[in-house]
């Protein structure tokens, strides 16, 4: 029999960390509701030690079609069921289009998590609209030893 190729090896995780203190994605939630005030638990991706970058809010929309208006809309990201976000105010304006993204600096964070799981906090559109979802993204800095 002929080699087939190189083996590949399938993870869970999106990035391979080579070294420490790499920027990646470290939760990611999709097919949020917009329309129900909410905390979601969502689990840290493979990482033990990491600073808060970026939060990435992006594909707003109603079963395909742009939802055209995100008032009352808001979204934060804590370490805590309903606490204080980790990142400033999403830009809610940049999300009535479908391709519409909000990318979110952190607020003064001054040292390094440990927690395992981070909470997507929602405040509801303030007129629903039938179907809207958003996805959630979170970029951090990873300090962890990286496993070889």
């Amino acid at each position: 029999m002929a080699n087939p190729g190189p083996s590949t090896t399938v993870s869970a995780h999106p990035q391979n960390v080579l070294t420490n203190q790499a920027l990646r994605l470290v939760a990611t939630l999709t097919n949020v509701s917009a329309n129900t005030s909410a905390n979601y638990a969502v689990p840290v991706i493979n990482t033990g030690v990491f600073l808060p970058q970026s939060l990435i809010v992006t594909n707003m929309n109603a079963n395909g079609a742009a939802v055209g208006t995100t008032t009352g809309l808001a979204v934060g990201v804590s370490t805590t069921s309903g606490g204080s976000s980790l990142y400033g105010s999403v830009t809610i304006a940049n999300l009535t289009s479908v391709n519409g993204v909000s990318v979110t600096s952190p607020s003064a964070q001054t040292t390094a998590l440990t927690t395992q799981t981070l909470y997507v906090n929602v405040t509801a559109l303030t007129t629903p609209v039938a179907g809207a979802t958003f996805d959630v993204y979170v970029y951090c800095y990873d300090f962890s030893t990286p496993l070889l």
